[in-house]
């Protein structure tokens, strides 16, 4: 077996957090010491660990983003490292507990399970609950990156405001047709074949999104629900015809991308405001859109996409976080701030 195929692989945090940019650190001197392989794509490391080849998580902060992401797609890791809870040690230590870590621990892991290639159902009940599993696996962590996390059905109930048997045979359905799957501890998250529906989905809705704001009127919290309302109505080539009549948009009113995968590509560089340094000045890039009265309330202190802000002071102690907009004086609660994603303003 080649040299490289020895190695473990490296899932690293991509956070801008301190620690999310140490664990981007330590992870490329595992690979300049020719320690371990950096490997990002998830189905890469699943389709590797199928044929033997040892994985680590290295995460920055307390949420364990990437060994959870790892567990729900059933591998298990050779080690799990969070350089928050390994406390203040030297980036030398942490290199070499990972270098002892590929050598000296060894694993037994459960068989993975085989791809299969199932058709998807259809209807607009199925994208809805594609989009609530969208919502609840892919989100912006407070350190500041898109991470994919497993979730429960009892979550996609809440977020869908439906009984929970009823989720569960929904969710049933979409694991039949190979659009979702379940981790050992029973959590959801989508298949490569639910991911790219759930795209879809979210495609359209955030193109109904805008056509809800713009033609019809609707506020930036009212918007979301008028797209699901829309939804049906629209057929795959009028949704096309009314993305070309608004002018080919490319973000939706609370600042998302319409395309998925600019979506992703995008999201590198955001934190959450809760996150951000004091005193820093930054721009507003998108906001946590399922809350409509957090959404007036940030509208209400001028927290919109495209927003500038200065001179912010995060204070856990009072539960606030404070800011200039325009150069006058706000304040919001952490719950507030935790769904206003900026990056670091252009200097």
């Amino acid at each position: 077996m080649p040299a490289t195929e020895r190695r473990p692989i490296v899932l690293p945090c991509h956070g801008v957090s301190a620690r999310g940019v140490a664990a981007d650190e330590v992870a490329e001197r595992l690979a300049a010491r020719g320690l371990a392989e950096v490997v990002d794509d998830i189905e890469a490391i699943v389709a590797a660990a199928r044929e033997g080849r040892e994985v680590i998580a290295l995460d920055g902060c307390a949420g364990s983003c990437q060994a959870r992401l790892l567990d729900a797609h059933g591998v298990e890791t050779l080690r799990s490292l969070n350089l928050e809870t390994a406390g203040e040690a030297s980036e030398a230590t942490s290199v070499d507990e990972l270098e002892a870590a590929t050598q000296d621990v060894k694993r037994a892991r459960r068989p993975l399970p085989a791809e299969g290639e199932l058709a998807a159902p259809r209807g607009n009940a199925a994208d809805d609950y594609l989009l609530a599993l969208d919502t609840l696996t892919s989100r912006v962590s407070d350190c500041g990156t898109l991470v994919e996390t497993p979730t429960l059905s009892a979550h996609v109930a809440q977020v869908l405001g439906v009984a929970r048997p009823t989720a569960g045979e929904t969710l049933a359905r979409l694991e039949q047709a190979g659009l979702v799957e379940r981790s050992r501890h029973k959590e959801l998250y989508l298949t490569p074949q639910g991911r790219t529906a759930a795209d879809r989905a979210r495609r359209k809705h955030r193109i109904l999104e805008v056509f809800a704001a713009r033609m019809l009127g609707y506020e930036v919290d009212e918007c979301y629900e008028r797209a699901h309302e829309l939804a049906p109505g629209f057929t795959d080539e009028a949704l096309e015809r009314a993305w070309t009549a608004l002018g080919a948009p490319e973000r939706c009113p609370h600042g998302w991308p319409i395309d998925p995968a600019d979506s992703l590509a995008s999201s590198r560089g955001l934190v959450a405001l809760t996150a951000a340094a004091n005193g820093g000045a930054y721009a507003v890039d998108r906001l946590d859109e399922l809350n409509p009265p957090r959404l007036r309330a940030l509208a209400a202190v001028g927290l919109e996409p495209g927003a500038a802000i200065a001179d912010v002071e995060v204070n856990v102690a009072a539960g606030t976080v404070s800011f200039r907009v325009g150069g006058e004086p706000r304040s919001i609660g952490l719950a507030a701030a935790r769904a206003v994603f900026v990056r670091p303003a252009a200097v």
